[in-house]
């Protein structure tokens, strides 16, 4: 055991050393700047001249840089309005001639119908012209014979068309039936015959059921065949050409109904 008396042994931090100081004998001072400092010697001036001609090589080559540049853009723009160019819609392969249904002035866009198979179309009239219903205007490829029809826009849908055009496609369609009277009377009224056991071919028409179409079967049995709208109207007393137009507007606005006279009797042939 250790002696309690025993004196213990401590240790005690003690503080940092100090540095040795420096010697002053090998401290050496840096050496004094001596003389004057130098002077930049003055640049000699530019030649107006020679900058002008530098100025106008610049410019030059900044436009012929430019140039190709806008030539490149010009071509570019060029590519893709041509790529922008409407392709012709399908149903107007081939087809010529469309009457007016209505023009907007405003707009410069007309709405028109086909001869072939009653479709509406869309296309930019040229200038200031003023087109009227029923106006017959050349919308086929030919560009030649264009002279009021610019670029065509589009199909037209009767659900998507004004008010003002609605009401006028069943007139439209009546004055072209009554222009065309006599290739109708040759084709419908002097051919049409029994659908089946119960219905005649009259009965297509609007507002002619069995007993006014046996009418019309009588009248034409009379005379062999009409000879004119005008004679069909008088012996079977009706409006030939008002019933037809009907009819077609209904296969306009009802795709689904069949037989469809458009498809028979279209195109007019002259």
């Amino acid at each position: 055991m250790s002696d309690p008396r025993r004196r213990r042994q401590i240790k005690t931090p003690t503080g940092p050393r100090k540095k040795d100081a420096s010697n002053p004998s090998s401290f050496k001072m840096n050496k004094p700047a001596m003389g004057r400092a130098e002077v930049p010697k003055p640049q000699p001036k530019p030649d107006p001249s020679q900058q002008k001609q530098r100025s106008d090589r610049k410019g030059q080559g900044g436009r012929g840089r430019q140039d190709g540049r806008n030539n490149r853009r010009g071509g570019r723009s060029q590519g893709r309005r041509e790529q922008q160019r409407r392709p012709r819609p399908e149903p107007l392969k081939g087809v010529d001639w469309a009457r007016i249904l209505e023009h907007d002035s405003k707009s410069g866009v007309a709405t028109a119908m086909t001869e072939t198979s009653l479709v509406f179309c869309r296309f930019k009239v040229k200038g200031s012209t003023t087109l009227t219903l029923n106006q017959r205007v050349y919308i086929g490829t030919d560009t030649k014979q264009r002279d009021v029809v610019g670029d065509i826009l589009g199909m037209a849908h009767l659900d998507k068309m004004s008010n003002m055009a609605r009401l006028g496609v069943p007139t439209l369609i009546q004055l072209f039936v009554e222009e065309h009277a006599q290739h109708f009377v040759d084709n419908f009224y002097n051919k049409a015959g029994p659908l089946s056991l119960k219905q005649h071919s009259y009965e297509l028409l609007p507002d002619v059921g069995p007993k006014k179409a046996r009418n019309m079967v009588k009248a034409r049995e009379q005379v062999g065949v009409f000879a004119s709208m005008a004679e069909l109207n008088a012996l079977a007393k009706i409006k030939g050409g008002e019933l037809l137009a009907q009819r077609f507007v209904e296969e306009i606005e009802d795709k689904t109904l069949e037989p469809r006279l458009i498809d028979l009797l279209l195109p007019v042939k002259a």
